[in-house]
């Protein structure tokens, strides 16, 4: 299913360009593909389309991992320093070295070989961005559009029905694109806010609707919650790469795209 276009407030960019909301952050949902030539590119938004206000804050998780191991390129021959170059002539090219770990004199004095462990790069965890909103709408066509987004978001983040093969097959869950619009100024990609989100996929959407206050139950016009919290996070749908100054996925690298794969 195509939700189309969904913004909150409702007429978010005639009402708010050079108004109270200088930023906005906006999703774009998109058929999955396994193709590179693809994945570079940047979204269109062919399920959703959804702007909503820049959350109070961004939460982005970098997790590098590392194993305990010896670098091929620590010491040896051709490695040499100062230190080693001395050891060697004093131990005879290493001849006195050997004789006492023969004879058990290394052991009888404690002497252990050199810790020659590195941290050594195994990969980098795909990175997770986080967003949540209190969204209050002011009368019936906005809590409709707040009810449209909880529900695009959450069933955007399962796989759909595959037509002829939905007894055997379902589809790959979207892949979406986030950025940042400046509506101070009408252009995307505000970079320094959004640090720079790779095309993703939606890992988990938590929707919490609220009426409770002094006791009571409220509701907005047209009996939509009184507020509705959506959380949402999301993660990368391949490893990043440094490219000197910011981020982009393999499919961008291999293929040059711009930053950000526009």
């Amino acid at each position: 299913m195509a939700w189309g276009t969904l913004e909150f407030p409702k007429n978010f960019g005639s009402d708010v360009i050079g108004g109270e909301i200088p930023y906005a952050i906006n999703f774009l949902a998109d058929e999955y593909t396994n193709k590179q030539s693809i994945r570079e590119n940047a979204g269109k938004g062919d399920f959703a389309d959804i702007t909503l206000p820049m959350p109070r804050d961004i939460n982005i998780r970098n997790s590098i991992v590392y194993t305990s191991g010896q670098s091929e390129t620590t010491g040896g021959l051709f490695d040499m320093t100062t230190g080693g170059w001395g050891e060697w002539f004093k131990t005879l090219g290493g001849s006195i070295s050997w004789f006492k770990d023969v004879t058990g004199i290394s052991a009888y004095i404690g002497y252990r070989p050199m810790d020659e462990r590195d941290s050594i790069f195994k990969g980098a965890d795909f990175r997770a961005h986080n967003y949540n909103w209190i969204l209050i709408p002011k009368d019936a066509k906005e809590g409709q559009e707040v009810q449209n987004i909880a529900e695009a978001f959450q069933t955007l983040a399962y796989p759909m029905k595959s037509g002829r093969e939905t007894y055997s097959r379902v589809i790959h869950p979207p892949i979406w694109h986030i950025s940042v619009f400046d509506m101070t100024t009408g252009k995307s990609n505000a970079y320094k806010w959004s640090m720079d989100p790779l095309p993703s996929v939606l890992k988990s959407v938590d929707i919490q609707t609220s009426g409770a206050a002094g006791g009571g139950v409220y509701a907005a016009q047209g009996g939509f919650p009184a507020a509705t919290k959506i959380s949402v996070s999301f993660q990368e749908l391949e490893p990043a790469i440094n490219t000197g100054r910011y981020l982009q996925s393999r499919s961008q690298l291999r293929g040059r795209a711009d930053r950000g794969g526009d």
